[in-house]
């Protein structure tokens, strides 16, 4: 091959013959910018680099690089290998090595959510791949394209055969493959071709259960985590935060050298650190400087008992333009019925609480260059912010991550909250910093996942169906990426959310996100009110009550109140509650579904409330909940089994099972635990979780003030699979199952008590006060 070759839109160029060795390589071609000898913005998006998106070495290993992280989906190691070795057709063991999330060597960032649709790149770079190799290796074989065939790696014609380690031997070659987007930005960059899929019909890797190769060496103990990382020189900080949202610094407390003798005291603005070259020392002197420090008083936080009334009215103070639902249609207003049930429903701020608190180190070095050590969701997009903070090209930070605390959604696009002040305070004192947030710094500055209000009312025809649907959603903006140590510091940050903001996601309007799967409704109607942050306007420093997504964003606020007002409906109704979800939709597969979740959970036809069904007593009475979701292309379904004790309130859930159709299952086992995960996590946000708050600060600060879920709480978990390959996407959205579960839950104790809560979560005070005034 002497003259460039076109792949589906990429360019295979020989760009020279080697010794030893060999490779084929797939780089980046960003338009505008050459694919040979171009000035990077990054170290990443380096297109003249060789080592991008996936190398096929000539000793057979290939080398995945991608700019997710794992946060324990293990869709990294797992997914993603299976995906690459099914397009190119090699055995999985081929697929040596797996580079993620570091902004120097990997190419295509983008937040870590959406996993399986982002893996749609490396699929069509694997596809890309395949495809060059097959024409490279007809060329060599002598043979018509047509007749190469592809098995295990192994090209073959004419009784003659090439590997890929053959294929590449002695030859440099490149695979240079368009995309399109912005490598700093949240959704990152996308592959920009079609090629031809390998046809699911022929998967052999796909759909198999393959362990994460990275649970042994953590369990060993070999694994690095971000907490292990240590660098020459380096400083330890504990930084003292605000007495509230928005507060300022009046006088920064006495640091007593006699006591803390290498302790220094640090002050950016209304950014307060001390650092030591020890660790202990920089926590005991951190806590005595506290102490001893003065804040400005604010208090411009709502009431948190009149939290719903505060949503309402902020919507209309506010006057964000409203957002419809996607699935509007009829004339809701103008529909009549035989009875109509209104209701409103409300949930809690939730915290992201990782149970280890968050760790970076930053080395910002007197050239310029800042390196970043941390456990980032969106290493790129925080390059991008630090670059901003510090007024410096993007090309002079790199963000290296590593494995840390498990969570989903985090604090912002890529920061934690100690990335920015580990920065700042390295630049400070011009050496390595270290910062650790204690579990009251995690608890009191990271993020929230924002608490919502929703006004409902069904409206039901002669026959017991739902005529109408109308739900009205107030909720404050979803997304705050800015970096709140810049922001104390008074250092750059992005516009703060607002209906105007552009950049990213930071726009503050409230789209419909839960996807409307009644399709035999004749009238909805939905509308979202975005609001400002609660406290972000009234704030000194900006800040307030920041929010961002956490698990099933917008959309686990958005199906609560729904799936809780169809149970209520097909109360009211006299129905069964499955089977008026049944009666409800026209989508084939969420009949398959829900027809199953009857079979698999032990579900009993019947309308709710259970026979016997009390609101009194010490007996335990039992009550069975369902709901469903549609995200990104996944089917779900959940059925739970409660016992609710009504003189106290308290709420046990004893079994769960959910039902999944995500089209191409990838890895059934992972996929598995991923479910379990998520529903456990959605069994701890009914029962217990909820931010508390005064005035002017959050006050769930650890554990006993923000409890989750126990093991001895731990429910009977049922996952049932239905493998749909016919429909030949990658269905994901597993993170469905925490927002299945709440209003499932819900549910559930309605039917045992004949009484609704709708209200999250369901603490022993609030089941047992709904019980007393309602029953």
């Amino acid at each position: 091959m002497n003259a460039p070759l076109s792949i589906h839109g990429a360019r295979l160029d020989r760009r020279g013959f080697m010794g030893v060795g060999g490779a084929l390589v797939a780089v980046l071609a960003m338009p505008g910018i050459p694919a040979k000898g171009a000035k990077a913005i990054g170290a990443s998006l380096n297109a003249a680099r060789s080592q991008s998106w996936i190398d096929i070495q000539a000793d057979g290993q290939i080398l995945l690089r991608t700019g997710k992280c794992d946060f324990g989906q293990s869709t990294i190691y797992t997914a993603y290998r299976q995906i690459a070795a099914e397009e190119l057709c090699v055995p999985l063991s081929a697929i040596t090595t797996v580079i993620s999330g570091d902004t120097d060597r990997t190419p295509d960032g983008g937040g870590t959510f959406g996993l399986l649709r982002y893996g749609q790149n490396l699929r069509k770079v694997a596809a890309l791949l395949r495809e060059a190799a097959h024409e490279l290796a007809a060329r060599k074989l002598g043979a018509p394209r047509a007749e190469v065939a592809l098995h295990d790696g192994i090209f073959a014609a004419g009784g003659r055969s090439l590997t890929y380690a053959e294929l590449v031997q002695g030859e440099q070659l490149q695979l240079t493959i368009p995309v399109a987007g912005d490598l700093t930005l949240p959704m990152g960059l996308r592959v920009d071709a079609n090629p031809p899929f390998k046809p699911v019909k022929d998967y052999t890797i796909i759909g198999q259960s393959v362990p994460n190769p990275s649970i042994r060496p953590k369990v060993a103990g070999e694994t690095i985590w971000v907490g292990d990382v240590k660098l020459p020189g380096m400083l330890h900080a504990r930084v003292i935060h605000p007495a509230t949202l928005g507060s300022t610094l009046v006088k920064a407390g006495l640091l007593d050298r006699a006591q803390y003798p290498t302790a220094r005291l640090v002050r950016l603005g209304n950014l307060l650190a001390v650092v030591s070259p020890q660790e202990w020392e920089a926590v005991q002197a951190a806590q005595a400087v506290a102490a001893d420090t003065q804040w400005s008083a604010w208090a411009g936080l709502p009431d948190q008992a009149k939290l719903a009334d505060h949503l309402r009215q902020a919507s209309a103070q506010d006057a964000f333009p409203a957002r419809a639902g996607r699935a509007n249609k009829g004339n809701v207003a103008g529909v009549t019925g035989a009875k109509t049930h209104r209701a409103t429903y409300s949930m809690p701020f939730y915290k992201h609480a990782p149970i280890s608190p968050m760790v970076t180190l930053a080395d910002v070095r007197p050239d310029g260059t800042t390196t970043l050590h941390t456990h980032s969701q969106n290493a790129q997009h925080l390059r991008r912010m630090i670059a901003l903070m510090l007024g410096c090209g993007e090309e002079q930070v790199t963000v290296r991550t590593y494995p840390g605390a498990g969570h989903y959604g985090r604090s912002n696009g890529g920061s934690a909250g100690s990335e920015d002040e580990a920065v700042l305070l390295s630049r400070a004192v011009s050496a390595p910093v270290r910062v650790q947030w204690m579990r009251a710094d995690d608890m009191g500055w990271s993020t929230n996942s924002p608490a919502t209000l929703a006004d409902l009312a069904i409206t039901l025809d002669d026959g017991g169906r739902i005529a109408a649907y109308q739900a009205t959603h107030h909720m404050p903006g979803m997304q705050d990426d800015r970096l709140i140590g810049a922001m104390l510091a008074g250092e750059k940050v992005i516009d703060a959310p607002s209906p105007d903001t552009t950049y990213g996601f930071q726009n503050a309007l409230l789209n419909i996100a839960d996807t409307w799967v009644y399709g035999t409704v004749p009238a909805v109607s939905e509308t979202g009110y975005g609001q400002y942050h609660m406290g972000q306007k009234a704030s000194p420093l900006g800040a307030g009550l920041r929010n961002h997504s956490m698990r099933t964003p917008i959309q686990f606020q958005q199906n609560f109140p729904r799936e809780m007002a169809i149970s209520e409906a097909a109360m009211l109704a006299g129905k069964d509650a499955l089977q008026f979800r049944l009666d409800h939709v026209d989508d084939p597969r969420f009949k398959a579904l829900l027809e199953r979740l009857r079979a698999e959970s032990g579900w009993i036809r019947r309308p709710s409330p259970a026979p016997g069904a009390r609101a009194t007593g010490k007996v335990a009475m039992k009550g069975q909940g369902v709901s469903i979701m549609l995200r990104d292309n996944g089917y779900w379904a959940c059925a739970a089994h409660v016992s609710v004790v009504p003189s106290t309130g308290a709420v046990k859930v004893e079994r769960i099972t959910i039902a999944a159709d995500v089209g191409i299952i990838i890895n059934p086992m992972q996929l598995r635990r991923q479910i379990q995960a998520g529903c456990l996590m959605g069994v701890s946000q009914a029962l217990h979780e909820e931010v508390s708050f005064d005035s002017g600060a959050i006050t769930a600060l650890d554990w006993s003030t923000y409890p989750i879920l126990t093991m001895a709480e731990m429910p009977e978990l049922r996952v049932v699979l239905s493998d749909n390959s016919g429909v030949g996407n990658y269905g994901q959205g597993s993170e469905s199952a925490n927002a299945l579960a709440a209003p499932a839950i819900a549910a559930a104790v309605m039917d045992a008590t004949g009484i609704p809560i709708r209200r999250l979560p369901l603490r022993v005070g609030y089941v047992r006060s709904a019980l007393v005034e309602n029953g």
